[in-house]
């Protein structure tokens, strides 16, 4: 073969290589540039992923406090309840007590009756030498009957009324300190619940800190609201220290509770619209599935939007 057909041929060689070479240098850079997006994506939903994390243990730390919050007071209304169910049953035993008091009196009562009747009664009348007058009208022997009383009789019925009020006096005078004592056992019950105690105990060991979070709430003011965020998760993590947020804050008068509520409505939409955001962002029409579908995705993430709004 001559010598000009080998050097074209080589020449050929080496262009046919520098296309290959170009064509792999330009798959390796688009490969590089895909490699690129993906890690900025992994990294993003790595985000997305830790906070929706964060967002899920606020929630269930929330919801955990409440379920709590609901245990105690259920536990408080089952011991309050069977305080005063041992009221009405002491009531209901005094009771019975006195009506079985009211039965021997009268048991004792009504003999004594009987035996002043038999003594006090008047004498047979001494018959007269005389005919007896003709017999007065029966209507006339009606009227005087029920007109007629007895002097003797009444003196034993005011006796009587007599010793029914002083008994009366006594049973009352009886079942105050029933009562007191009652009460005083009520008190003694809700003071010695481990619920209250902890309760209390926090507040007189917890006031300094209590009034520093109070003056830190009442200082604040921010501009950004990522700021805000950061104080309610500051703010929430050393409230989480108490026994019962809610109970404990009560014997605070000067917490200001609407703007920490404020604040915390305001964190957690923040939050929710960076969620969005990110979801936003990160939308991709598929065009393996179907139109509806995809609008269907689309109004969701506007739903969301108007509902944080």
């Amino acid at each position: 073969m001559p010598l000009g057909d080998d050097e074209s041929e080589f020449f050929f060689q080496i262009a046919r290589l520098k296309k290959e070479l170009e064509a792999s240098l330009a798959i390796n850079g688009s490969l590089e540039k895909e490699n690129q997006e993906l890690k900025q994506e992994v990294a993003r939903l790595k985000a997305q992923i830790s906070s929706l994390k964060a967002h899920d243990n606020e929630r269930k730390s929330m919801l955990w406090k409440k379920l709590h919050n609901s245990m105690d007071n259920s536990s408080m209304d089952a011991l309050l309840q069977k305080s005063s169910d041992f009221i009405k049953v002491s009531e209901q035993s005094f009771e019975f007590q006195e009506l079985a008091v009211k039965k021997e009196r009268q048991k004792v009562t009504k003999p004594k009756e009987a035996n002043e009747n038999k003594v006090k009664a008047p004498p047979p009348p001494v018959p007269a030498p005389a005919p007896p007058p003709p017999p007065l009208p029966s209507k006339l022997l009606a009227g005087s009957r029920s007109v007629r009383r007895v002097p003797e009789v009444a003196e034993l019925y005011r006796l009587l009324t007599r010793k029914d009020a002083t008994m009366e006096n006594k049973t009352n005078a009886a079942a105050t300190p029933v009562l007191a004592f009652t009460r005083n056992m009520i008190g003694e019950i809700e003071n010695r619940s481990t619920y209250v105690s902890a309760i209390k105990s926090d507040v007189e060991k917890q006031k300094e800190f209590i009034n520093f979070l109070i003056s830190e709430v009442q200082s604040a003011a921010f501009k950004e609201i990522s700021d805000v965020e950061v104080f309610v998760k500051w703010l929430d993590q050393e409230l989480s220290s108490l026994v019962d947020e809610r109970a404990v804050l009560k014997h605070f008068p000067q917490w200001p509770e609407r703007k920490a509520d404020a604040m915390r409505e305001a964190a957690f939409s923040y939050r929710d619209l960076k969620n969005l955001e990110a979801e936003v962002s990160s939308f991709k029409v598929n065009p393996k599935e179907c139109l509806n579908s995809e609008l269907r995705r689309m109004q969701a993430l506007q739903d969301r939007r108007a509902c944080i709004n």
